[in-house]
């Protein structure tokens, strides 16, 4: 029977007359039902039935608005700094490789250049603005360009020396983007904003800025509504681990206000409450001084002088616990801040025979992701025009490949690089792979261990000589 036809049969069949109808359950005109999705015991106030669980809900924080508040948590709380810093550091560490067939004196022309202006530490700078206030732009600053800002840059017309630095504007210095967007399909900034406005000049006049003369870098990603709510620029970092960060912070503080409290004298005196309660001010004052002279010739002299049927207890504190639930508080920050805790903590590893190198690994793969993500596209963007101010010339094969953030030692080095073309040799020497094939197979895998870089097409064989060495 098909499922049309079960449908239709059960449509129209009838309730037998000794089974109760199902009760209707009255609702108020115009009310909205609620899903009821999961589990429930109405008797045992269990998921939904319980007014502990089900109460809970989230709501907006809009932290990323509040600029002040933002700055304020960067320059008090050296966790809320450290969340920032350390990854925008780490992305930009180990730096990039041309994998272009460039000139060794070219390569350090270069590398000059960029120190000269400071871009790595301009670009670090960019992605830690962006992770704290939710977007920054880094502008490319050149020579002859200035009235030209609003204009498409064009590295093709550019003249050598013509590159200046890179300018970095956050988005708490007033970035406006505009409300018209890039239409063109094939525009790396599509859905983008065409233009941002910026104060650059001493007497306070707005720029407009064309966006392929800058650098982006936006900070936690949004859908597109919110996107579009906070001005096109992403979600500041802090955001999502402010209530971890209140609460590592609130235990931190209380556990340091209970050393101070860590052993509590009781003082028991007869008629105090009614000295307190019914007497006379100046009574009040000289109960108060002769306590503060009790306590400083006890902790003067060690001794203690009491009246009669007067008692004295100590109360000591025990910290047993204290160190567990902390570092719960340590390890939920590490967490929400996507960082190993032996990092972000700067501690050793914890248990038998613990490295923290699986989550070292880890938070370096995330790095490289993005690396991909946020900095591949402004490198892409910046490197013409660095080719053409530092060489005069763009090559054709121009293309870069990140470093490795993790490094291996020499001997772990080694290695890897064994191990990766091992089978890629016997392969070729079998005539399972022809020369080409196996140099461009080597190229691709070495790539993220920055080795066999300088393949190029055609290749010599007498260039690689160790390969070959045993060819038939």
């Amino acid at each position: 029977m098909s499922r049309n036809s079960r449908k239709g049969k059960n449509r129209n069949a009838k309730v037998p007359a000794n089974r109760p109808a199902p009760a209707k359950r009255a609702h108020p005109a115009g009310a909205l039902l609620e899903a009821m999705d999961g589990y429930s015991n109405a008797a045992a106030f269990l998921g939904d039935d319980s007014p502990l669980l089900s109460s809970g809900t989230f709501v907006r924080s809009s932290l990323t608005g509040q600029t002040e508040l933002l700055t304020t948590a960067y320059r008090v709380s050296w966790l809320a700094k450290r969340i920032i810093d350390m990854p925008s550091e780490d992305m930009t560490r180990a730096w990039y490789s041309l994998t272009a067939a460039i000139p060794r004196e070219d390569l350090v022309l270069l590398r000059r250049l960029e120190a000269r202006h400071s871009v790595r530490q301009e670009i670090a700078n960019a992605i830690r603005w962006s992770r704290l206030y939710g977007g920054a732009l880094a502008l490319i600053v050149l020579r002859g360009e200035e009235n030209a800002l609003d204009q498409p840059l064009d590295p093709d017309i550019l003249l050598p020396g013509c590159f200046q630095g890179l300018l970095v504007l956050d988005r708490a210095q007033g970035i406006e983007p505009s409300a018209e967007l890039v239409s063109d399909l094939d525009d790396p900034d599509f859905g983008l904003p065409m233009y941002y406005t910026a104060d650059l000049e001493a007497e306070g006049r707005a720029v407009r800025i064309h966006p392929s003369r800058v650098l982006r870098f936006v900070g936690r990603e949004l859908p597109a509504a919110e996107m579009i709510r906070e001005n096109y620029w992403g979600a500041s970092e802090l955001e999502h681990i402010w209530e971890e960060l209140q609460k590592r912070s609130a235990a931190s503080a209380n556990i340091a206000q209970l050393i101070f409290q860590a052993n509590i004298t009781t003082l028991k005196m007869g008629n105090f409450g009614e000295h307190i309660t019914f007497g006379e001010e100046a009574v009040r004052d000289q109960l108060f001084r002769a306590i503060a002279s009790e306590n400083r010739l006890r902790t003067s002299y060690g001794l203690q002088v009491l009246s009669a049927g007067d008692s004295l207890e100590n109360h000591a504190y025990s910290f047993g616990g204290l160190s567990e639930i902390y570092e719960s508080f340590m390890m939920d920050m590490a967490g929400a801040a996507e960082i190993p805790a032996t990092k972000l903590f700067g501690r050793s590893p914890q248990g038998l025979n613990a490295t923290g190198e699986s989550d070292l690994r880890n938070y370096y793969d995330m790095i490289a992701q993005m690396q991909e993500r946020l900095l591949r596209p402004a490198l892409e963007r910046l490197l013409p025009v660095l080719a053409v101010s530092c060489w005069g010339y763009i090559p054709d094969d121009l293309d870069f490949v990140f470093e490795p953030v993790m490094t291996a030692s020499p001997a772990e080095r080694a290695e890897l690089i064994q191990k990766l073309s091992a089978d890629v040799i016997q392969a070729f020497q079998c005539g399972l792979l022809t020369r080409e094939q196996a140099l461009e197979e080597l190229k691709s895998r070495g790539e993220d261990l920055g080795v066999y870089t300088k393949i190029r097409e055609g290749e010599d064989r007498e260039q690689l000589p160790h390969l070959f060495e045993n060819e038939k």
